[in-house]
């Protein structure tokens, strides 16, 4: 299944119909966590993926209209695992800037993820539209790997995947974007998670790197399109289906280094290690892993929807600092599965499915 939508067309929006059934969404995330991993499972459990990736572009690019025309979403199915044998949905989002994405480094050894290849595997493809017109080997992106510093450098790109061309949003700009967007497109709960959402990427990374505060620091990756889209996009995605809860798996833990252009850094990376403080974590799957499993993106947005905000899906206001309390951390909870979304990453493991499953299921006893 495949879907190429532009941002911004003029074709009627699609509106999520009238549901009388909330779900509680759990995020089995045993290969790791990545934006781009998040919106394709939210994009997969619903019953026409293709028609959830036209809404969630429309909605961002009419209630952002800065943004309208900026990107475009894609969806493709895939298959992950040594064997190909487990099937899921991969999302691009292609940016009308023309990124162009950095090699991909053979490996030099079994436990390095250079030049941060822990994102997303992209696949070989040639692009012959406005977004993009070249062929190229995407090398790994969730799009986000989220580094914000106070600091200047000649040549400092942060080992992103991408080369970006477009804007590079900070986190006043990304809040202005998000809290003028119009209600009726984006809801204010997902305007609330998603502001949390770069709020916490932004504290993560101006304690890593000593910022005087959050609105100091200058986001790279995480100011891109992408980014942005993969983060609004899920919150989107995850109002239309009616999920109203939220828990997650344990996060993995990559296994060796990763290299920046402030050195060799251990996984998870300084920013990604500081968000996974209180969040449930595992060590990665058996087997050769390469690299950081959890991007700073997917722990961000997984933080502010299963510890940070009064539950609910009409959640107006968000404690940033009360953790909400349940009884299944790390585990769902007794439930009944009504709806299984696949999102795949790029890279493909030999040893296991690159996915992340979301669960969707009601009856919960408590």
């Amino acid at each position: 299944m495949s879907s190429s939508q532009s941002a911004g067309d003029d074709s009627d929006i699609v509106q999520p119909t009238t549901k009388q059934t909330t779900y509680h969404g759990h995020f089995d995330c045993f290969s790791g966590a990545a934006g781009d991993m998040l919106l394709s499972s939210c994009l997969d459990a619903s019953e026409n993926s293709t028609e959830l990736a036209k809404h969630v572009s429309e909605c961002i690019s009419r209630g952002m209209p800065e943004l309208a025309g900026e990107f475009e979403i894609q969806t493709k199915r895939v298959w992950r695992g040594g064997m190909g044998s487990i099937a899921g949905l991969h999302v691009t989002v292609l940016s009308k800037y023309n990124n162009e994405p950095a090699p991909v480094p053979k490996r030099k050894a079994d436990n390095d993820d250079n030049h941060h290849q822990h994102h997303h595997q992209h696949h070989s493809h040639q692009h012959d539209n406005q977004y993009s017109s070249h062929q190229h080997d995407v090398g790994d992106h969730d799009h986000s790997h989220d580094h914000a510093h106070d600091h200047n450098s000649p040549s400092h790109d942060h080992s992103s995947s991408t080369t970006t061309k477009g804007p590079l949003r900070n986190l006043r700009e990304i809040k202005r974007l998000i809290e003028h967007s119009s209600d009726e497109y984006i809801d204010p709960w997902v305007k609330t998670i998603a502001i949390l959402t770069f709020t916490e990427l932004a504290h993560a990374e101006a304690t890593t790197h000593g910022a005087e505060s959050i609105e100091s620091v200058h986001f790279h990756e995480v100011g891109a399109i992408d980014s942005i889209v993969d983060t609004v996009g899920t919150l989107i995605a995850l109002h239309y289906l009616n999920v109203t809860s939220f828990s997650c798996s344990r996060l993995p833990f990559g296994e060796g280094t990763v290299w920046t252009d402030h050195g060799i850094l251990p996984v998870p990376a300084p920013a990604t290690l500081r968000l996974l403080v209180g969040m449930p974590t595992c060590p990665g799957p058996l087997g050769v892993v390469t690299g950081e499993l959890v991007t700073p993106t997917g722990a961000a947005l997984l933080r502010a929807l299963t510890l940070k905000y009064p539950r609910g899906i009409d959640a107006k206001e968000t404690s940033t600092t009360t953790p909400t309390k349940h009884n299944y951390k790390g585990r769902p909870p007794n439930f009944t599965i009504r709806k299984i979304g696949i999102g795949a990453g790029t890279k493909d493991f030999e040893m296991h499915p690159n996915i992340l499953r979301l669960l969707l299921g009601d009856d919960i006893v408590t």
